[in-house]
Order: structure tokens, then C-alpha cells, then sequence
């Protein structure tokens, strides 16, 4: 009996141990992984991810990252700058000191390298020291270049000693200087550029008399007028002068001429030059009166034998000029005439006198020359009047 109770005391505990360790295996596993309810349950509460960013996610990460490339590229921009205003300020540095120090080919050259100069600052510096150096400068090479270069910069502060070198014993600093008082249109030099032509030799050509010439056109010094007629009128004055008096006369635009130039353009007897240059200036102080007589010169070179002809057929062109700028409208039928010519550079010269007459009766016959003249300049031309005139062109051809 003892034996029996202590075998059922032996199985109890077994029974017992072997159902606390499938507890605790189960206990694990639900710990694990939980049960199929709790696992739903929580399947149905977590919210699903959008591996996606979100359009505004997007939008302000490319936004940001534009952001970044413009501030990279500003910062770029500003040190290439900064870098180009560091090298200008080298440059200028560098013409200052050889423009005082270097050998003389060195100094011209850095002279003329002002002119690449953009900062208005580094330009005043060096004009500055062209003022103070200049005026007692001996090689005139130098001097020359330095008149040049500072009356392309328009540089007013430098016009007391570029009049001062109308008397220097150079000519081309001399020539330098009148060309450059025209640039800088320094009418103040004007009394001294007239007792200088004054006193020049008509009976030679000079390259200095005619530098005087065309800038006392260009700056009106009507008190010349007379003077100029008188010494067209010498024969012992050079032809080349008298052409210059001619052209000087019509830069003056004073109408008060008209007769005199009328009277060379009919001279059968002068130069079929002199005559074609009056014509110009006739148009140039503005006479429109003479253009019947300047259209019956014309017919007048129609009717002469073809080799006669030719002889003047320059001087006819001129006068068809003449005719374009007065506005008259009988240069048409000229220069569609001359258009038609064998000769490519009669027909560059008509289109481009067409150019300035600005009539839409030659817009037809400029399109056909843009397209088919055998001469790609006159092409060229065609195209470029059209333009001029309002004209929708091509720009592909």
C-alpha cells in the first residue's frame, strides 16, 4: 500500500512538471509573436507607409536644392569678379609704371592699352598721369599715340595740352592734335586752327593742311567761307586742296555758297572731280533748289556718245547722290537703271544710295537683289536697305 501511494506521488509530480513547461513554452511563444487577435488587432492600428516623399516634400527639396545651386553659382560669379576687378587694377598698375619707366616701344604700346581698360576709375588714373606727362614728353611717337589714345577716351581734361601740340616741331603729333580736337570737338581751338591754316602753303599738298581743312568743317568755322572760295578759285592752289575747300564748304552748311557750287558743278571746263564734289556739297548745305539743274546735267550724260559717256559716268553718280540726299524722287529711275549695270560696283554703289533715300518703289528691286544679284556685297546691301526701310527680310538667306 505504501508503495502504491508513493507511485502516485512520483506521477503527480511529473504530470506537474511536464505542465508547467508547456505553460512556459507557450508563454514564450505568445510573447513572441502574440495571438492571432492581438495580431490583426494590431495589423489593423498601425498605419500604412508611403515610401514616396510627399509632393510638397518634393517640391521644397528640389526648391532647396535650386536654392543651393544659385547661391554656388553667385558665389562663383562674385569671386570671377572679384578676380577680374583684382587683374584690371594689376593691368593698370602695370601701364602706369611703363608708361613712366619703360623703353619707348613699351610705353605706346601700354598707352594704347588704356583704351581695353573698362573700370572709369583705372582710366582716370592713367589719363591723369598722360596730363602730367605728357605736355613735356619729347618722343613724338609717344606723344602722338597719348593724344590719340586720350581723345578716344574723351578725356576734356586733356585738351589744354593737346592744343598746346599744334605747335610742336612734330608734324604727325601736330596732325595728331587736330584730329583730336575735332574728336573731343574742342571748339575753343578754333581761332588758333585758323590762323594756323591761314598761313599754310596752297600751292603744296600737306598732310597737315588737310587735317586743318576738314576739322574746321566739321567744327563749323564758317569765318573761313571766303577764304575757302578764294583759294578754290586760284589755279595755283593743288587740286587735292581744292577738293578738301569744296568738301569744306558743304560741311559748313551754309547756304549762302549755293551759287558759287552751282557755278562749278554747270563749269563744263574744271575737273569732272571738283564738279562732283560741289554737287555733294550743294546737296549737303541743303539746296534743293538746284536739283533741276543737277537732273539736267544728268540728262545732259545721257545723251553723250556710250565712250564719252563713260567718262562721266562718275561724275553722274555723284550727281544722282546729289539728288538722293536733296530727296528729290527723279534719282529713281537712275538708280534702278544702275542696278541693271554689268558692273557690280556701280550696282553696290545704287543700292546703297537707295539705302538713303529710304522709297519704297525700290523695295521690289532690292528683294530681287538680295536673292539673286551674282554679287554676294551687293546681296549684302540689298538686304541691309530693306532692313533700314521697315522690311521683313530673310535672315537666313
Amino acid at each position: 500500500m505504501k508503495k502504491i501511494n508513493f507511485l502516485l506521488i512520483i506521477l503527480v509530480l511529473i504530470m506537474s512538471v511536464s505542465i508547467n513547461y508547456a505553460q512556459e513554452v507557450e508563454k514564450k511563444n505568445t510573447d513572441i509573436t502574440g495571438d492571432s487577435s492581438q495580431n490583426k488587432s494590431l495589423e489593423n492600428n498601425v498605419p500604412s507607409v508611403n515610401t514616396e516623399p510627399a509632393k510638397d516634400d518634393k517640391k521644397a527639396i528640389i526648391e532647396k536644392s535650386q536654392e543651393q545651386k544659385k547661391e554656388t553659382g553667385e558665389l562663383k560669379k562674385d569671386n570671377s569678379q572679384e578676380k577680374k576687378v583684382e587683374a584690371e587694377k594689376k593691368k593698370t598698375e602695370w601701364i602706369k609704371k611703363t608708361i613712366q619707366y619703360g623703353i619707348q616701344d613699351d610705353r605706346i604700346e601700354a598707352i594704347k592699352s588704356a583704351l581695353t581698360v573698362k573700370n572709369p576709375s583705372n582710366k582716370n588714373e592713367i589719363i591723369k598721369l598722360l596730363d602730367e606727362l605728357m605736355p613735356q614728353e619729347a618722343n613724338p611717337e609717344v606723344k602722338k599715340t597719348a593724344i590719340t589714345v586720350v581723345s578716344e577716351l574723351k578725356s576734356n581734361s586733356s585738351t589744354s595740352w593737346i592744343i598746346a601740340a599744334l605747335n610742336d616741331n612734330s608734324e604727325d603729333v601736330k596732325i595728331a592734335a587736330v584730329y583730336a580736337i575735332d574728336t573731343l570737338k574742342a571748339n575753343e581751338a578754333v581761332p588758333q586752327l585758323v590762323t594756323i591754316l591761314k598761313e599754310q602753303k596752297f600751292t603744296e599738298n600737306s598732310n597737315f593742311t588737310d587735317a586743318l581743312i576738314r576739322t574746321l568743317g566739321k567744327l563749323k568755322a564758317t569765318q573761313l567761307k571766303d577764304f575757302a572760295i578764294e583759294h578754290i578759285k586760284d589755279t595755283k592752289t593743288t587740286d587735292n586742296l581744292r577738293q578738301l575747300l569744296i568738301l569744306f564748304l558743304g560741311d559748313l552748311e551754309d547756304i549762302s555758297s549755293k551759287d558759287f557750287l552751282l557755278g562749278i558743278v554747270k563749269d563744263k571746263d574744271e575737273d569732272t572731280t571738283l564738279r562732283s564734289y560741289a554737287a555733294v556739297a550743294l546737296a549737303k548745305i541743303g539746296a534743293k533748289d538746284t536739283a533741276g539743274d543737277i537732273l539736267e546735267i544728268i540728262k545732259e550724260i545721257d545723251s553723250y556718245p556710250v565712250n564719252k559717256r563713260k567718262d562721266y559716268y562718275s561724275f553722274s553718280m555723284y550727281c544722282t547722290a546729289a539728288l538722293v540726299k536733296m530727296g528729290d524722287s527723279n534719282a529713281i529711275p537712275r538708280l534702278m537703271e544702275a542696278l541693271r549695270s554689268n558692273n557690280p560696283v556701280v550696282r553696290l554703289r545704287a543700292v546703297e544710295l537707295m539705302k538713303d533715300l529710304k522709297d519704297k518703289r525700290t523695295v521690289d528691286i532690292l528683294k530681287y537683289k538680295m536673292q539673286y544679284d551674282p554679287s554676294p556685297k551687293v546681296q549684302k546691301a540689298a538686304k541691309e536697305a530693306l532692313k533700314e526701310m521697315g522690311e521683313n527680310v530673310d535672315e537666313s538667306k
